[in-house]
């Protein structure tokens, strides 16, 4: 397949320490020129920038060079969202659920920028807020009687001002929201509550019909300070602080556009200047809109996986537990190309965000290991994201990990299913085609089904529905007309629309790695932090191991890839490479199963050599990395219960001491690894243990001050 990525000339791309900007972008590659040097410039082609961004020292900002990025860069204190505590992270989200519906109701003229518009509609926007968060009434969940209603009470108009305010300057970004208190510092007043009222009429001069320019609005604004200075000058008073032409410029920027738009040139024009879609915006490059949705299946499963429903009894199989499945799914709107698929027990924010992943990566190995005739390459950066108002979308997970990837998220109203109506044709599409050819199929109502044995005739397990929705989706969808398409199949629209237009970069690795890795925490070591056996290291890891008091630092690990990991040393985030080589692309899964393996020939404490690992991995046969691909797309895969108690199993360290001396060439003899066992000098047989008490007790205490060296995880 052809890449073809797109940039803006307001990016920045560093990669090994360098900082570049993109000057030209052409159907072969890019030219890149030099951050600080100009004239120094570098050509790359889309095939090596796709592998440069899998590198762990490959950063990608988006829109770098904007002006509203870079005075965000002054103010906000993370990068990301979900680098917040969760007690911090949970009120932004919050917060910007309050200025969104403000927003909103403000479009609609339900709100007005006045304290008593603001009291009149402050319980239509409480409503309106709790919808969007998932609190209060439009909890997902019923609440039981005498249970408590946890329901968040919204600010006073001045403070929800002050937030829709500072949302607005700063492109819609959360980052605005995050507390001042969070970083600490001067929380005075830079002006006094007259001037603040003052410089605020700048606003009402600009949005008038005679519709004056911002100069003359800023000198009127201006003039106003002077005559209230010299008013006070009579009275004995203290003169204000006459802002400057830019402070003024600035306040004025925060004003709302649809206000002044409308006072300026009226409502109907401030309308049709600002059209919101009702059925959609058009859409013309891939990946530029990309819509998200949970939905039942019409069929009724075997809630387990085919090799336990081979090995149990009969009259197990009888009392085995059936019922319907929820699937996830993600389409690209304009080439109809599904980019993402995973079944679920109910819909819940760790698969909703497990299934957010999939859009950018190639999953033609899940393909493969379903037995596709076809590749399932169709991935990118999402321009923006559309959901429903689902418990699992509007949940602080999810939310935050949309946030943090800097992706737009829409969540259009719930009851007008046309505003995401690609993702619902989709869902038509599978029920009418794919579902009538199952066995067990609940139909579309109880009418439709009439007395058909849905619960009697199941018989498809989680592999096996797994198996034939990649088949029909990979194999069949996208390779048939599609009818919005005029007849092109989705996967010649990808083809042809990459070519044309390219697709949105992926996040890098270490922004992957952390807005989707699995959290946990790690104590310093000599050797840099442990993780599944794996010891990780960097420059930063070293030098908090030698001058930082905390022992502990956060990492975030990508269990498909365990080559390397995210450190969080102090308030940044550094890539770990694993010291012991070889691990690169390596699932968390084949690590633990070559380890089994090892494990079922050797003693529980024998030495676990880096090299004896890989050639376990290694052996791992086919089939087995097939079952372990799919296994992830269903709701077996795993947890982080399982990964924590994987981690409590195997606490011995690989060892790559034969890679380091020379890399020792592995013996052919099957002996070799084996501990060779000599009886003691002037003996014939190795002594047993005795429980005799005739000993010395100067033998025995001499015994016992005897030291014993171990290896130890944390020592």
């Amino acid at each position: 397949m052809t890449l073809r990525f797109r940039f803006s000339k307001s990016d920045m791309i560093t990669t090994a320490g360098v900082a570049m900007r993109p000057i030209e972008i052409t159907d072969a590659g890019g030219t890149f020129e030099r951050v600080g040097q100009p004239g120094i410039t570098e050509a790359f082609s889309h095939q090596e920038l796709a592998e440069m961004m899998r590198r762990p020292d490959t950063t990608y900002f988006a829109g770098y060079f904007d002006r509203a990025v870079q005075e965000m860069r002054l103010k906000k204190p993370v990068d990301l969202i979900s680098e917040l505590p969760e007690q911090i992270r949970r009120l932004v989200i919050w917060r910007k659920a309050v200025c969104d519906a403000f927003l909103a109701l403000e479009a609609t003229g339900d709100i007005r920028r006045t304290q008593e518009g603001y009291d009149h509609a402050r319980p239509r926007l409480a409503a309106e807020t709790q919808r969007r968060v998932g609190e209060g009434a439009a909890a997902p969940k019923k609440v039981r009687p005498g249970k408590d209603v946890i329901v968040r009470n919204l600010p006073g108009s001045r403070t929800a001002f002050q937030w829709v305010r500072s949302y607005q300057s700063a492109s819609c970004s959360p980052l605005a929201l995050i507390p001042e208190t969070y970083r600490s510092g001067n929380r005075e007043r830079f002006w006094c509550p007259r001037s603040e009222a003052l410089m605020n009429q700048v606003v009402e001069i600009y949005a008038d019909t005679q519709r004056p320019t911002k100069v003359q609005a800023i000198k009127e604004t201006q003039a106003r300070f002077d005559e209230e200075n010299r008013r006070r000058a009579e009275r004995g008073a203290p003169p204000l602080v006459v802002p400057s032409a830019a402070s003024i410029r600035r306040r004025l920027s925060m004003a709302d556009p649809f206000y002044l738009y409308a006072k300026r040139y009226g409502a109907a024009a401030a309308a049709k200047h600002f059209t919101l879609f009702s059925n959609g915006p058009d859409v013309v490059r891939p990946m530029e809109r990309v819509e998200m949705d949970e939905n039942m299946l019409d069929v009724i499963s075997l809630l387990t996986l085919t090799g336990i429903w081979d090995h149990l009894p009969r009259e197990r199989q009888k009392k085995f537990e059936s019922g319907r499945r929820w699937l996830y799914i993600a389409i690209d709107c304009a080439t109809k190309c599904v980019l993402s698929m995973r079944l679920a027990d109910n819909p819940n924010s760790d698969d909703a965000i497990r299934a957010l992943r999939q859009i950018f990566e190639d999953k033609t190995p899940l393909a493969q290991a379903a037995e596709c005739e076809s590749t399932w390459h169709h991935h990118g950066g999402i321009g923006t994201l559309v959901t429903d108002m689902g418990s699992a979308f509007t949940s602080d997970a999810f939310q935050g990990t949309v946030a943090s990837l800097g992706t737009t998220a829409h969540l259009p109203s719930a009851g007008v299913p046309w505003l995401r109506g690609h993702i619902e044709s989709f869902f038509r599409t599978l029920g009418h085609q794919l579902m009538p050819l199952l066995a067990g199929r609940t139909f579309f109502d109880t009418v439709e089904r009439g007395d058909y044995p849905s619960e009697t005739l199941a018989c498809l397990c989680d592999d096996d529905l797994i198996k034939i929705l990649l088949t029909f989706i990979v194999d069949i969808y996208h390779n048939q007309p599609h009818g919005s398409l005029k007849g092109e199949t989705p996967n010649a629209a990808w083809e042809r629309l990459v070519l044309e237009h390219g697709t949105p970069l992926v996040p890098d690795g270490l922004t992957l790695r952390k807005a989707f890795g699995r959290p946990m925490v790690r104590k310093l070591r000599g050797d840099g932090i442990l993780f599944a056996g794996l010891s990780y290291s960097c420059e930063a890891l070293r030098e908090a191991y030698l001058h930082s008091p905390t022992r502990e630092v956060e990492i975030r690990a990508d269990l498909s890839d365990i080559g390397w990991v995210a450190v969080r040393v102090g308030a940044t985030w550094y890539p770990a490479l694993a010291n012991q080589p070889g691990f690169d692309g390596i699932t968390f899964e084949q690590l633990r199963e070559g380890r089994r393996s090892i494990r079922h020939k050797h003693k529980r404490d024998a030495l676990l050599d880096a090299p004896k690992v890989q050639r376990a991995i290694q052996r791992i046969s086919e089939t087995n990395r097939r079952a372990f691909a799919l296994r992830e797309l269903t709701p077996f895969h795993m947890t982080d219960i399982d990964v924590a108690r994987s981690e409590a199993a195997l606490h011995y360290p690989i060892r790559s001491d034969s890679m380091r001396l020379g890399h020792i060439k592995p013996s052919d003899d099957p002996l070799s690894n084996g501990i060779s066992i000599t009886a003691p000098i002037g003996k014939g047989k190795l002594d047993a243990p005795s429980n005799d008490t005739t000993n010395p007790p100067e033998r025995r205490e001499k015994r016992e001050r005897r030291k014993h060296w171990r290896f130890d995880d944390e020592n």
